[in-house]
């Protein structure tokens, strides 16, 4: 195994990078938002019981928004990101 500096004065002697996993992006988006949904619902019932602040519940809140914004962008880009990635 080569050492750190002899790496950074030969990179060409580096192994290979591996090839990227391909993965389902809406899947992973999908449980994303499940997990934000859940905290929303713990975060909703603390709030209700005065344990927890509404910045909490608007940060779930927003959290679902983004994956919502995220499941757009992965609807637009399902082929483009689909063809780049490695076989």
């Amino acid at each position: 195994m080569p050492s750190f500096v002899t790496l950074l004065l030969h990179p060409d002697r580096r192994r290979p990078d591996p090839a990227p996993w391909r993965v389902d992006l809406r899947v992973v988006i999908l449980v994303g938002m499940g997990l934000w949904a859940a905290a929303l619902v713990v975060c909703a019932v603390l709030l209700a019981t005065g344990a927890l602040g509404p910045r909490a519940v608007a940060t779930c809140a927003a959290g679902l928004v983004l994956g919502l914004l995220g499941l757009v962008w992965e609807r637009r880009n399902r082929t483009r990101y689909r063809a780049t990635s490695g076989d």
